[in-house]
């Protein structure tokens, strides 16, 4: 793929990742109030936690899916498994540990196919408790596609 292709899909990455926090942090305050087990939450409050994890989800897709391997693909890095490009967001300093994002990836699997709502409460305490440090990535690959993409800036 040719470097300003590369550039093009990444810029398209992050603008939809903006979008995809707007909607979510939306979402966060729509839910701010309720308890992690949901216990007497209402059909439209049950809705507006489906709407949240779904968000919370859709977010770690496109920050894994699209961002991460678009910024592979800027840096010339080699195509690989969620698990190489979860590494690489490691060594670039994105995250603590490559588990953190491994973790979110296979929770966003739950979301997906938790038909039924039978994990809601536990999978609504966990994105919500997760959702700063989502955003604390997000932010931090952000700046880093930044430096890359503005012209004449050192790469790192």
């Amino acid at each position: 793929m040719k470097p300003d292709r590369a550039s093009q899909f990444l810029e398209q990455g992050l603008a939809e990742l903006a979008l995809a926090r707007q909607h979510l942090d939306f979402s966060f305050q729509q839910v701010a109030g309720l308890s992690d087990l949901l216990e007497g939450a209402t059909a439209e409050q049950l809705e507006s936690v489906e709407a949240f994890c779904s968000r919370f989800a859709r977010t770690v897709d496109l920050l894994v899916n699209k961002v991460l391997r678009s910024l592979d693909r800027v840096e010339l890095k080699p195509e690989g498994t969620l698990l190489d490009v979860v590494n690489r967001a490691e060594k670039r300093g994105f995250i603590g540990r490559a588990l953190e994002l491994r973790e979110m990836k296979d929770v966003r699997n739950i979301i997906a196919h938790d038909y039924a709502g039978a994990k809601a409460a536990e999978i609504f305490a966990y994105c919500r408790e997760q959702k700063p440090p989502l955003d604390a990535i997000c932010d931090s690959v952000a700046t880093y596609a930044a430096a890359i993409l503005t012209p004449g800036s050192p790469k790192r």
